[in-house]
């Protein structure tokens, strides 16, 4: 009985690192360098007006990748679109291309997540976790992850213990995730005009909107777990 037991926290431990090292690999070998290549503006617009839809096709697939991938952050990829395209065609192209990148995930996660979270927690867990997401309105659980900065790229691999369907879950995270997207396109237009006033206005505005947003929130807590 030790042994077994012995076997499952070693099997637990090694899928860990296993994640842990994947997460890192593609950190490094697929996130350092479109890193580096979307921050150099310059070069980005140069290789975008030299190939028109071809390019922003490309760019838009770096985004996917960066969405899906769990490990790479989106804000360099948002900046720059926004500093290329402008502060509104910057978000449309970056928020289509992350809810397709959450989308995969959503799906992945519906198809595969189960199996891999198995191996990590008991069923009893597990069936807790879920049912906790249901009590607490998983509509609005999404909408919480998408509006605020919170890991929405890690919550789109288990979104699917909310029960949505596809068309549910690709409307509500193109519709919530645009504002926050919005913020940092936006920056990226206004630093590129050197509006400093503008942009910092606008960061004020957005920090007072999640404030009085996580306000209304825990004010409305009894309704949540309702």
């Amino acid at each position: 009985m030790k042994n077994l037991m012995n076997n499952k926290y070693f099997r637990k431990i090694m899928i860990i690192c296993f994640v842990i090292a994947f997460l890192i690999a593609v950190y490094f070998c697929l996130g350092v360098p479109m890193i580096s290549f979307v921050n150099d503006h310059e070069s980005l617009q140069a290789y975008v007006d030299e190939r028109g839809l071809a390019g922003w096709a490309f760019f838009s697939l770096l985004v996917i990748i960066q969405t899906a991938s769990n490990c790479i952050p989106g804000t360099p990829f948002y900046l720059a679109a926004g500093y290329i395209l402008g502060g509104l065609k910057g978000a449309l192209l970056c928020d289509t291309s992350a809810t397709i990148g959450n989308t995969i995930a959503f799906i992945l996660g519906r198809q595969f997540g189960h199996k891999l979270l198995d191996a990590l927690f008991s069923k009893d867990k597990l069936a807790s976790i879920e049912n906790l997401m249901k009590e607490k309105n998983p509509i609005l659980l999404h909408v919480i992850f998408m509006l605020l900065p919170l890991p929405k790229d890690t919550y789109a691999w288990i979104g699917y213990s909310s029960g949505e369907n596809v068309i549910t879950w690709i409307l509500l995270t193109f519709i919530c995730r645009f504002p926050h997207i919005f913020l940092y396109t936006f920056g990226g237009a206004m630093l590129l005009e050197k509006n400093y006033f503008v942009l910092i206005g606008g960061a004020c505005f957005a920090v007072l909107v999640y404030f009085f947003l996580m306000l209304y929130l825990k004010k409305n807590n009894i309704s949540i777990r309702k």
